[in-house]
């Protein structure tokens, strides 16, 4: 691994987990489908970037640089901004307008950068401000409960926020949870069974197609999903 990684919970209930890290040399990372948002502030040696991405359904080649700083929200399933259409963000990154290195714009409004220490913040002022919502249906779908709504209101839900229907997001999670017992050196044969895939072939197909990485390159893998 070619960057220096750490990662934080998050006072947000909006947020599944915060990250930092520091690049110490050129490279790409194959970041997995995740169907869920995500914000990463950069800071580069000259210049800095802030990325909004929308719920992405396939793995994305992430060049990184040595000497940047990066902070970055992954938020939770069902999270979305409200200023945009969410479907119109599905497997889309983009740039936000930068007035000058120490702030973005967003939703009409200028914002700090943030560093690691002062993410949650801002997190806290998009919340004050509206900008952040969270679908309850699909959290609860998610978890194996019984949604109060019909089964064609729930896969509404899922497409409008995710671009995906209700399983092909249960296949993403599948398989980002595949990936993360394998990293830490389960079995392959004992993440199948635990979390209910046909077989091995089943979770290999899934794994290297919503991952990039097969089970074996999981388990050999340095970087985090």
């Amino acid at each position: 691994m070619s960057f220096l990684y750490e990662e934080k919970a998050s006072s947000s209930r909006f947020v599944d987990v915060l990250w930092h890290t520091v690049d110490t040399t050129d490279g790409t990372y194959l970041a997995a489908a995740d169907a869920c948002w995500d914000m990463i502030f950069t800071r580069m040696p000259h210049g800095s970037r802030v990325l909004l991405s929308g719920p992405s359904s396939r793995p994305t080649v992430v060049p990184y640089r040595a000497g940047n700083r990066n902070v970055g929200v992954r938020f939770t399933q069902g999270t979305y901004f409200t200023h945009v259409d969410p479907h119109s963000m599905c497997d889309r990154t983009v740039p936000l307008p930068m007035p000058d290195d120490e702030h973005f714009e967003l939703a009409g409004r200028s914002w700090p950068v943030p560093d690691f220490d002062d993410v949650d913040a801002l997190l806290a002022t998009f919340d004050d401000a509206g900008l952040l919502a969270h679908d309850e249906l699909i959290e609860a779908a998610l978890h194996g409960d019984e949604p109060a709504a019909s089964v064609r209101t729930v896969e509404r839900h899922f497409t409008r926020i995710t671009g995906r229907s209700l399983g092909q997001v249960r296949q993403i999670v599948r398989a980002r949870e595949a990936a993360a017992r394998l990293r830490t050196g389960e079995a392959i044969a004992d993440v199948a069974y635990a979390l209910g895939y046909a077989d091995q072939s089943h979770l290999t197909r899934d794994v290297k197609r919503l991952t990039g990485y097969t089970p074996a390159e999981s388990q050999r893998r340095d970087e985090p999903v």
